[in-house]
């Protein structure tokens, strides 16, 4: 059964924009939630060379550019940020283009998790976050502008396929962890060639919702839900998108956290977020969405090292 124990090393992308701020709270919630062993700031510049004229002129009282950045998401980080007890902080500043230097970062530190902002009003560089996401094989938190730091309920979009299963487990611990309401929620649609069966719309949307449920009954069977509270309700969708109902959902329903499994056709699956997670991340703006992936599942011996 996949719960928080996998998630042990994280990774918490800042721009030096206000969103640090409500990153970084967000961050010390999870950490804390989540049982987290080391939380790595990091902040991506273009460069860390001051520019020629300036060096020559005042190189030697200027701190050097990283020390200087350092320092700044370090007020950030002791301002917003209460570590778990043994958890290490470690604070960084490269220089490159952010997204490779993103992913390379959380592949040579064998990050599980990641947190990233995602602006609708700040100002600030921002970060390519549906790359970012394409590119990792970690799972990720999307932090929206001004989030409520809380979870007090959750909702776990499931499709009854196996990387639903994996998100309604971790939705499990987070509410044995945090106290959460468990809630879960299926979309589903009526056929494009529906009209062919003689049927309306309507008599065939009953048909579907009553070959959900079948499937639905199937899902839970496979999981232990001793001592697990939860709701789970069906939305129908009219389009054969769902991103823009789950999200829907999860407003009507004042969630504080959509979870999303993610899925691939592919050996590279890990890496791969799937059409529904790639368009929800369009459609939701202001919900936190976890996208929970499997991770690589071959790992190094030096990897497994890491997290001895």
């Amino acid at each position: 059964m996949h719960d928080l124990s996998k998630f042990r090393r994280m990774l918490v992308a800042l721009d030096l924009s206000d969103m640090d701020v409500f990153v970084v709270k967000y961050a010390s919630m999870i950490a804390k939630v989540f049982g987290i062993d080391a939380v790595y700031f990091l902040h991506v510049t273009t460069s860390l060379e001051l520019p020629e004229e300036i060096q020559e002129k005042y190189g030697n009282v200027i701190a050097p550019v990283d020390e200087t950045l350092m320092k700044e998401m370090e007020v950030v980080i002791n301002d917003h940020f209460v570590a778990p007890e043994g958890c290490d902080i470690n604070v960084n500043v490269l220089a490159g283009t952010v997204t490779d230097e993103v992913l390379k970062f959380a592949k040579v530190k064998v990050v599980d998790l990641m947190l990233l902002g995602r602006k609708e009003v700040l100002t600030g560089s921002g970060l390519n976050s549906r790359k970012i996401a394409k590119g990792t094989a970690s799972s990720i938190i999307f932090v929206p502008e001004e989030p409520k730091n809380r979870l007090e309920k959750v909702l776990v979009s499931i499709d009854y396929s196996e990387h639903s299963q994996m998100a309604f487990e971790i939705g499990i611990d987070i509410q044995k962890k945090s106290g959460a309401k468990l809630l879960s929620n299926n979309v589903y649609r009526v056929p494009v060639g529906y009209a062919k069966s003689g049927k309306s719309y309507e008599e065939f949307a009953d048909i579907m919702l009553e070959n959900t449920r079948a499937e639905c009954e199937r899902f839970f069977k496979k999981i232990n839900l001793e001592g697990v509270e939860y709701d789970h309700t069906y939305a129908l969708d009219d389009d054969p998108h769902p991103a823009d109902k789950i999200y829907k959902t999860g407003a009507e329903l004042d969630v504080d956290m959509i979870i999303l499994g993610s899925k691939g056709r592919s050996s590279g699956a890990a890496f791969l977020i799937g059409s529904v997670a790639e368009k929800l991340l369009m459609e939701d703006r202001d919900i936190p969405l976890f996208l929970v992936k499997k991770g690589k599942e071959n790992m190094s011996f030096l990897e497994a090292l890491f997290r001895l």
